[in-house]
This record gives C-alpha cells, sequence and structure tokens, in this order.
C-alpha cells in the first residue's frame, strides 16, 4: 500500500460516493427488526397462522380518539368517527378499519370519552413502519380543538423510536468527537497525528453503513443494530489508527536522529520501509485484532433470533471495514505524510515529540510497581474485580417498556390514552391457535376451543377473550360445525375472518391481558396458558399453540438463558485459540481469557448494581429498570471480549518482540507496558468516551449496552493491563513463552 499511496486512498475516494448511497439506504430499511425466535412456541404459532390466514393482514394499529369535553354520544365526536372511518379506508395499505360502533364493550371506554378504532394494515414491516408517518398525518388532520386523534400501535411507535434513536445518535455523536479529539491531541502533540484517527473514525462509520446498506435486501437490521454498528466504528477506527501512527512515529525515528526528519522527508524508501514495519507489527496486531473481534461476534450467530443475527451481521460487517481502512488508508496516508504526521505540533509537546522517553514515563513506574510486588498487585486486582463481580448472582432479566423513550410523541400521548381507560394488552394480545390436520373444525373441535376460552377468561391477569366460539354463542345461541357452515355461507362470519380460518380448519382465540406485553405478570400468564390450554386441545388430537407478541417476549426470554452458556464457551473457546496461534504460548491464552472473564463480570456487576438495583442511577440519570435487558449481558460479552483482545494483541505483540530479542521475560513485560499503555490509555478513554455518550439516551437496552462497555473498556484499559497482567506475567516467568515443541531463546544481555 506505501508503495501504492496515491492509487489506493483513489480507490477509496471512488468507493465512498458509493457508501453514501449504501448508507442512505441502509438508514431507510431500519425496521423494528424480526424478534421472533426460530423454532419457538410463539414461532411456531406464527408459521400456521401465516399457513391458514393467508389473507390475515400481520398488524393492527389503533387510532385513539379522545375528548375532556364531549363523549361518544355527541354528534360532533360521532361525525368524527365517521369521518376517521372514511379516511382511513381509503389508505391503499389498509386492509380494514372497524368501526368501533360494531363492538363499544370493546372499542367504547366506560366514560365514552376515548374512541378506539382498530386499522389493520399489510405489508412487511419495513412498509407497516413507513405508513405510521401518512396514519399520523391523517391523524393530525383529523384532530379538533375538542378531540384529539393519535394512532399508535407496533409500527407507529417503532417509527417513533427510530426517530427518536436517530436524534440521540446525533446528540451522542456531538459529545462522543469533541472528546476522542481532545484525547487524540494530548497524546499525539500533534494537529495532524489526531486528525487522521478522527477522519477514519468518521470514513469509517460512512463505509461500513455503506457495506450493510449493501446486505439490507437479504437481512433485516434494526435501530439498535445501527447504534451498536456506530459505536463500533468510531471506537474501532479512531483505535486503530492511533496503534498505527504511533508505531510509524516510533519507526521513523527507529534508525536516524531527530535532526534527520528534513532528510527523511526528502528519502521516499525511508517513508517507506517505516510504513512497511509499522504494517508489520502494528498492522499485524490491526489483523489479529480484527479477526479476534469478529469471531467473538460471530458467537452471536449461534441465537436463534433473526434480531440477534442481524446486529451480529452487522457489528462483524463493520470491524471487516475497519481492518480494511487501517490496513490500506492509514498505510498510504503515511506514505503520503512521512514526518509530516507530526506537523502543527502544540508548543508544550515539542519536546516530547523531538526526545521521547518512555523509559522514564509515568507507565514505566506503573510497571514497576507491578513487577516489584506482584503477588500483592495481582491479588488486590483480583479481590476488586472479583468484589464487583458479586452482583451478577442476583441478575434478573427483562424487557424494557419501548414506550418509555417516546411517550412525548403523538404514538406515545396515544398509548398512554389508550391504556388509561383500555387493558394495556389491548393492542397486543396473547394469540392461542387451534388447529387440525384435514378438514374443517368438527364439533369436538369447536368445544375444545370453548373450554379453552372460558379456561384464559378465568385467569384474574385476563382482561377479555374473543374467540369464534364466543361470537358464534352471542350472535346464533350456538357454535355447532351446522352453525359455522351457514353463517360462513351467510357472508356475516367474513367479520369474524380474524378469529376463523378461511378454510375452517383452524382457529385464533384473542386473549386480551390487563396488563403490558413487558409486565411480569403478563409473562406469568403466557407461562400458565402454555402449561394448561394445550391438554385440552390433546384430548380432541388437536393442535394448540400459545403465540403473539407476549409470548415472543417469553421465548426470547427462554432463549437467551438457553443460548448464554453456549455462546460463552464457544467465545471462550475460539478467542483462546486465536491467542495460542498469535503468541504460540500456552499460558498467555489462558491467562488472557482468565483476565477477559473478570473485566466482563465486574461490569455486569456494575450494571446489574445501577440498572437493577438502582444504585446511583439518579445521580448518573439512568434509567432504573428492575432489571437488566435480554440479550444485553450476551452482547456486551461478546463485544467485551473482541475490544479486549484488541489490547491483549497489541500489549502482549510488544512483549513478545522484546521477549524474542532479550529472552527476558521482566525485561520484555516493562517494555511491552512503556511503549504501549499511553497508547492504549488513550484509546480505551476514546472508547470510553464513544460508548458512555451512548448513555445519554432514554433508550434502556442502549443505555445498558453503552455503560456496560465503557465501564468495561475502563477496568481492562486501568487494573487489568496496567496492574494484573503485568504482574501475573512475572509471576509467571519464562513459562508465559511455552507451547509445547517450542525452546525458549536465549537469555541475551
Amino acid at each position: 500500500m506505501a508503495r501504492h499511496a496515491r492509487l489506493t486512498l483513489l480507490l477509496w475516494v471512488l468507493v465512498l460516493p458509493v457508501a453514501v448511497l449504501g448508507a442512505g439506504r441502509f438508514n431507510a430499511a431500519l425496521a423494528t427488526g424480526d424478534v421472533t425466535i426460530e423454532g419457538s412456541p410463539s414461532h411456531q404459532a406464527a408459521q400456521l397462522v401465516a399457513e391458514r390466514f393467508a389473507d390475515l393482514p400481520p398488524e393492527t394499529d389503533v387510532a385513539v380518539l379522545h375528548s375532556d369535553r364531549l363523549d361518544y354520544d355527541d354528534t360532533p365526536f360521532r361525525t368524527l368517527v365517521q369521518t376517521a372511518l372514511h379516511r382511513f379506508r381509503a389508505i391503499d395499505q389498509v386492509a380494514a378499519v372497524t368501526d368501533p360502533g360494531q363492538a363499544p364493550d370493546r372499542l367504547v371506554s366506560a366514560d365514552r370519552r376515548t374512541v378506539l378504532i382498530p386499522i389493520a394494515i399489510r405489508g412487511d414491516a419495513a412498509a407497516r413502519q413507513a405508513l405510521a408517518g401518512e396514519l399520523a398525518q391523517v391523524a393530525a388532520d383529523l384532530a379538533t380543538a375538542d378531540i384529539s386523534v393519535e394512532v399508535t400501535g407496533t409500527s407507529p411507535l417503532a417509527a417513533a423510536s427510530i426517530e427518536r434513536a436517530n436524534e440521540d445518535l446525533a446528540r451522542s455523536d456531538a459529545v462522543a468527537l469533541p472528546v476522542a479529539a481532545v484525547i487524540l491531541l494530548v497524546a499525539f502533540g500533534s494537529l495532524v497525528a489526531a486528525a487522521l484517527p478522527l477522519a477514519l473514525g468518521g470514513v469509517a462509520v460512512v463505509a461500513a453503513f455503506g457495506l450493510l446498506g449493501a446486505l439490507s435486501s437479504v437481512i433485516s437490521f434494526n435501530a439498535f443494530t445501527r447504534t451498536a454498528v456506530t459505536m463500533l466504528s468510531i471506537a474501532l477506527g479512531i483505535d486503530y489508527a492511533l496503534f498505527m501512527i504511533t508505531r510509524f512515529r516510533e519507526e521513523l525515528l527507529a534508525d536516524s536522529a531527530p535532526a534527520s526528519y528534513a532528510e527523511l522527508a526528502r528519502q521516499r524508501a525511508g517513508r517507506v520501509a517505516a510504513v512497511g514495519r509499522t504494517v508489520a507489527t502494528a498492522g499485524h496486531a490491526v489483523a489479529f485484532s480484527g479477526v479476534a473481534v469478529m469471531v467473538c461476534l460471530a458467537g452471536l450467530l449461534l441465537v436463534d433470533s433473526a434480531r440477534v443475527r442481524g446486529m451480529a451481521i452487522g457489528m462483524i460487517a463493520a470491524v471487516a471495514v475497519m481492518v480494511a481502512l487501517a490496513l490500506t488508508v492509514v498505510p498510504a496516508l503515511l506514505a503520503l505524510l512521512g514526518p509530516r504526521v507530526n506537523a502543527l505540533a502544540l508548543p508544550w509537546a515539542r519536546r516530547r515529540l523531538r526526545n521521547p522517553d518512555p523509559e522514564r514515563s509515568i507507565w514505566a513506574r506503573i510497571a514497576d510497581v507491578s513487577l516489584r510486588r506482584p503477588i500483592l498487585v495481582a491479588g488486590l486486582s483480583l479481590v476488586a474485580l472479583l468484589a464487583l463481580t458479586v452482583p451478577v448472582i442476583g441478575l434478573r432479566y427483562g424487557v424494557a417498556d419501548q414506550v418509555g423513550p417516546v411517550a412525548d410523541t403523538a404514538a406515545g400521548r396515544g398509548f398512554a390514552r389508550m391504556t388509561e381507560q383500555f387493558p394495556s394488552g389491548t393492542t397486543a394480545p396473547v394469540e392461542i391457535v387451534v388447529a387440525r390436520d384435514h378438514g374443517p373444525l368438527d364439533a369436538a373441535d369447536l368445544e375444545a376451543i370453548a373450554r379453552v376460552s372460558r379456561a384464559a377468561a378465568a385467569d384474574p391477569a385476563v382482561a377479555g377473550v374473543t374467540s369464534i366460539t364466543s361470537v358464534l354463542d352471542e350472535r346464533a345461541g350456538g357454535h355447532t360445525p351446522e352453525v359455522v357452515a351457514a353463517a360462513h355461507r351467510e357472508g356475516w362470519l367474513d367479520d369474524a375472518g380474524s378469529l376463523i380460518s378461511p378454510g375452517l380448519d383452524a382457529a385464533i382465540i384473542s386473549v386480551t391481558p390487563r396488563h403490558g406485553p413487558y409486565a411480569e405478570q403478563t409473562a406469568d400468564l403466557v407461562h400458565r396458558l402454555r402449561a394448561t390450554v394445550p391438554e385440552i386441545g390433546a384430548a380432541v388430537g388437536r393442535t394448540v399453540l400459545v403465540g403473539g407478541a407476549p409470548a415472543q417476549l417469553v421465548d426470547i426470554a427462554e432463549q437467551n438463558a438457553t443460548a448464554t452458556p453456549v455462546v460463552i464457551a464457544a467465545v471462550l473457546g475460539a478467542a483462546a485459540l486465536i491467542l495460542l496461534l498469535a503468541f504460540r504460548s500456552v499460558l498467555l491464552p489462558a491467562t488472557a481469557v482468565l483476565m477477559n472473564v473478570c473485566t466482563v463480570g465486574a461490569a455486569c456487576g456494575a450494571m446489574v448494581l445501577i440498572f437493577q438495583n438502582g444504585y446511583g442511577a439518579d445521580l448518573l440519570g439512568l434509567n432504573h429498570d428492575g432489571f437488566v435487558q435480554v440479550f444485553i449481558p450476551l452482547t456486551a460479552f461478546t463485544l467485551v471480549f473482541g475490544l479486549s483482545m484488541d489490547y491483549e494483541v497489541f500489549l502482549v505483540s510488544r512483549m513478545q518482540e522484546a521477549w524474542q530479542a532479550t529472552g527476558d521475560n521482566r525485561a520484555a513485560v516493562r517494555a511491552g507496558i512503556t511503549h504501549t499503555a499511553r497508547v492504549i490509555t488513550a484509546a480505551a478513554a476514546i472508547m470510553v468516551a464513544v460508548f458512555g455518550a451512548f448513555m445519554l439516551t432514554d433508550i434502556s437496552d442502549v443505555q445498558q449496552l453503552g455503560f456496560m462497555l465503557a465501564f468495561a473498556i475502563l477496568i481492562d484499559a486501568t487494573v487489568v493491563r496496567l496492574f494484573l497482567m503485568p504482574a501475573l506475567m512475572r509471576l509467571f516467568g519464562r513459562w508465559n513463552w511455552w507451547l509445547p515443541g517450542w525452546t525458549f531463546p536465549p537469555k541475551r544481555p
């Protein structure tokens, strides 16, 4: 790359406009994501519904009409309802709109001042989400001085969440990037050197989004994926550039006195050689680090969730872009700049740039402390990390209510208004699917449906149950197969199209919980229904599945519990293997895995203390949810493990160079720390700033991920890399570098 620097940069300049277009496509295609767990009971129920109810709209949103002065019986209110029905039915993507007058007991509040208009809509998740804007505009046009009109539901709330995420993302970047710029200035002491990582971080985000835009035609990405990719792209883009530039500056001085800068500037071969040595050392570490991060993230592909897998693929693609940029663009820029990378040096940093002396730095003194008292330092470090890990014992998982962060939007206000007057589970019912393999439902099947309906209605957590048998009982006085056939011939059964399939071979029992889909009481309801209603179906040989949004959330939690030990074992094994290949040592991978586990445990424990137990949450302005968001610890585990190995590879690679040159373990450990601690600390500080800035959002899962990553990196770069690691390596001595079949290099004076 150094010999063809201009060509390399030209190619990237040509790629960037394409990436910008891809980034636009990526942002436009963002959706809530598929939350189904493949093979779960809720997924099986959804598949059965899709098969038997082919024309059933996938989503029903709700227009909420409310007045403080008028009620539903007043002429202006009824007139507006009829106008709303007409306006919503005129939208192409709307499949059906229900007149509240047809079911006033379910759609008109007890005080008759709030009215619901269900709106069934077609299309995939992205199309339904795009429709949310049009529905909101129609609602805004319908609203009067006396009557408010707001549309809420899955897609309207998702659209509001993405818009809020866009605002949060811009605010986080506005905080993280200036802080990163200051850290880079302090670390490099040069405006040019500091500007390069920042520029690369920006390019990294655009390039990563561009690649994901190309992938979005086959993979669904959600707003959380974009947030994670943004965090990772900025942090890794800056860090990798930081590592490369730092090593390049050292290589420029390796064979020349400071006075020879002018001569080096005129000697292109000298610059190319320095770039070559940089790529062979720091570049090698960056490549291994990138592979390690991608392999760790690949552990998330073991989770049977399209949403989690989409997020994993997005982050893996982003890391691949970072590595490609670091190994192509950075060497090309360094080859062109040469010593000018130190241009525009700050006054207080000029002396350090001319006469760097890492052997007398504060990092050398810290290393000496760990090397002189290894048992004490290692013991105190481990005790501190284990103490922070203890709260993990009480870890509770949950799913945060996604309405809170958008409570001030029209969709959020509509949802709040609806839940004030109607059961919180109105827009997210539990769906019990009863089906037979061949032929229409017979008398035994219908009686089983009636029994399931009565059993569900008897549960104290249920606000209401609607089924084909309850409708038939009300309208025809019975639910025999003859009544079903007559209703089907006469056409009035079409009004119950969401309750019985067109082939009359399957039925959906809609159970409205008293609490919202995210509530613990609703999860308990799903468990009770799954424990009882399948037995009723089994008695007549019929399949009975419990699905719907609340059941999906239950299945997500269960998949998290099932996948966690599998993912952890896979990541630990892969990380150990990568480090074994990188350092040709048995002990170094083992200690690295141990230290990373301690780091993740401490960060997770701190997250439990703040977000679950509430200690310091108000002081820090963070959400006190009473639980930890499902999949956040697992996602953070894979990320932290990968990012920790980033520092591990960079630090130990430098130690290994010194070890191979001297055969002196203590000198190698000290050399590694004194030459890399400054850049690792700067890189960690940037990551902490980037990840910490995402805690400014009101969205719980983003807050928790940002906190756990920031805290883990802080611990890793200080307690682990400056104290625990050198102390352990001092204790293990030459065995750090042992591998069966390899011999120790002779110790040199």
